[in-house]
């Protein structure tokens, strides 16, 4: 059985976000969090994708692996710490509109 890392709950963000449950190292993998069908279109994997933008304090990065998104650890994370990824630098995902944290 694989240790849970993550759970959701309320973001002072925004909505709900995605926190650690331990110390997760840079450069570890966390999970899936989109797939790429035949017809080139993103599907969010819930609650996978339930992380939240920030350009300033991200601390995960999206990485497309093939017809998969995978979340990354940028840096090292703390635990406690809410994983948050600069949507920005993956065209794919949905991007930041007037009033998104930054």
């Amino acid at each position: 059985m694989k240790k849970q890392i993550c759970e959701i709950r309320e973001s002072p963000i925004h909505g709900s976000g995605v926190f650690s449950l331990c110390e997760i190292k840079r450069g570890s993998s966390l999970f899936e969090t989109h797939i790429k069908n035949s017809s080139d279109w993103w599907f969010n994997l819930i609650p996978n994708c339930l992380y939240n933008h920030s350009k300033s304090k991200a601390n995960c990065i999206s990485k497309t692996n093939g017809k998969v998104k995978l979340l990354v650890a940028g840096r090292d994370i703390k635990k406690g710490e809410e994983l948050l990824v600069d949507y920005t630098k993956d065209a794919d995902l949905e991007q930041p509109q007037e009033g998104w944290e930054e």
